[in-house]
């Protein structure tokens, strides 16, 4: 015992690191690391000073009421086994920063050590989604971009890909690594975000390039330029994404005889024209929309030049080539679909966002004030979904992908009100003491909780809750802006 409470501090700062690991790969490291880290603390932590530290927080509130409104909500569901799995979910989000927080000691060198080995691990990630993505590809199996995620969730990945770009500026500020170094963390992260169409993540790079660029303008005449030229850049590409997405393409027909098309697929592909591709879709429209990308007619001699490698891109249910090679032109493509020629939002993330949002919208309407209970959030958005006559099949009929319409669902008004100022309390201390890393960790949760039900999943609140606890204590801050609170 004695040995334990002589070593306890280092012990207490590897379970961390190890759960740090387990965020990007594996939900069963991060599970026994804080089972570890809990125990070690009931049988031999310092429970005097774990209160002091608690009490210096008193911002530990906001997070513990939102959760105990989440509790109390439970005497208003009817499905308690539903209500206590969210609140199994969202427990990560109090239980990491009162056990982190209260336990761990923070310093420099420390800091340093948990920004390196995020970087290492989503350098190795990165490499390995990419060889097995590869894989999938040659072997005709790559129907789906989320598929370049092995590990886990793709969107949660991405944005924690995005938000180290902050960790590794931090280190380059602090000289312990290198421009070079810095640059090349880079041009591995921001290729990987942009190839891999999660929205989340490339808004999340871009809070993070905006933050350095501002940053860069604070300091000399040279780092000014290069921040003005991170923010121009930035605000460049989106002007340009943004008048591509807002332009519609050009109309696209239909096969100038569909019979003589269905004879002439027939000839290069096992698919049937007038059947389903790989993801579901018409195959018709899949190849109609292929040939228009290519600006060639729609007839049957186009489909007789097709390559074999243009076929298995129709077939496996890829509208251009832009689409089955991936990046951001492909997601461009796909939001221009949607948004001036998609009328069925079934397989169009973003129309089906838009459905999501307004069915919750509706259930809010009816409930405004204590919502209907964390229990009955799935039951009450199905009942809505039935009632408009929604055009959603059952498979892809979700909850809000929306974390502040799912809370308002759940919980309320006041919940939504303690979310917003909890992540705007967050955001202004990191403001305020420069803590730049902290600024853009509260910036990233509030705008991507707009596209994502952030809480919903154990990776989801273990991220959040991870980084509030290791980003927002005094003696955190203190470590990485290294001023005394």
């Amino acid at each position: 015992m004695r040995f334990l409470k002589k070593h306890l501090d280092s012990i207490y700062f590897y379970l961390s690191l190890s759960f740090l690991v387990g965020l990007t790969c594996s939900k069963f490291l991060m599970s026994v690391s804080l089972i570890l880290h809990a125990i070690l603390f009931i049988v031999a932590g310092n429970y005097k000073e774990f209160w002091q530290r608690l009490l210096s927080n008193k911002w530990l509130l906001i997070l513990l009421a939102f959760w105990c409104l989440h509790a109390l909500s439970l005497t208003w569901s009817t499905d308690l086994q539903e209500g206590w799995d969210g609140l199994r979910v969202r427990i990560s989000l109090v239980f990491l920063p009162l056990l982190y927080i209260g336990t761990l000691s923070f310093n420099r060198q420390r800091i340093i050590t948990y920004s390196k080995v995020l970087m290492l691990e989503i350098v190795v990630v990165i490499g390995l989604n990419v060889v097995h993505y590869g894989v999938l590809i040659q072997n005709n199996l790559a129907l789906d971009i989320r598929q370049l995620s092995w590990f886990g969730s793709h969107i949660r990945f991405g944005i924690l890909v995005a938000f180290s770009g902050i960790l590794a500026f931090n280190l380059w500020k602090k000289q312990v690594i290198s421009t070079i170094i810095l640059m090349a963390y880079f041009f591995i992260i921001l290729p990987y975000t942009i190839y891999s169409q999660t929205f989340s993540a490339i808004l999340s790079a871009s809070i993070v390039m905006l933050i350095i660029g501002y940053d860069l303008i604070r300091l000399t005449r040279f780092s000014r330029r290069i921040g003005i030229g991170f923010i121009l850049v930035v605000g460049v590409a989106g002007a340009i994404a943004i008048k591509r997405i807002a332009t519609p393409n050009p109309a696209c027909g239909t096969f100038e005889s569909a019979e003589e098309a269905i004879k002439a697929w027939a000839l290069r592909s096992d698919f049937p024209l007038d059947s389903l591709d790989r993801k579901g879709q018409g195959l018709t429209r899949t190849a109609e929309r292929y040939l228009c990308a290519k600006e060639v007619s729609l007839t049957a001699k186009t489909i007789q030049k097709l390559s074999r490698e243009e076929i298995l891109n129709i077939e496996n249910g890829f509208t251009s080539e832009h689409s089955a090679n991936g990046g951001i032109w492909s997601r461009i493509e796909e939001l221009k679909f949607e948004l001036h020629e998609a009328t069925d939002p079934n397989g169009h993330s973003l129309l089906q966002r838009i459905a999501y949002w307004k069915t919750a919208w509706a259930v809010i309407e009816d409930n405004p004030w204590l919502g209907v209970g964390i229990g009955d959030i799935n039951r009450e958005m199905e009942k809505k979904y039935n009632e408009t006559g929604s055009t959603l099949k059952p498979e892809n009929r979700h909850r809000s992908h929306n974390m502040y319409l799912t809370t308002w669902m759940g919980v309320g008004v006041l919940g939504v009100l303690l979310l917003l100022l909890g992540i705007g309390y967050f955001g202004w201390i990191g403001f305020k003491e420069h803590h730049l890393v902290l600024l853009a960790f509260s910036v990233i949760v509030l705008t991507t909780m707009c596209l994502e039900d952030s809480l919903e999943t154990q990776a989801g609140a273990s991220f959040v809750g991870f980084f509030i606890a290791i980003l927002c204590g005094q003696h955190a801050r203190t470590a990485w802006t290294t001023k005394n609170y």
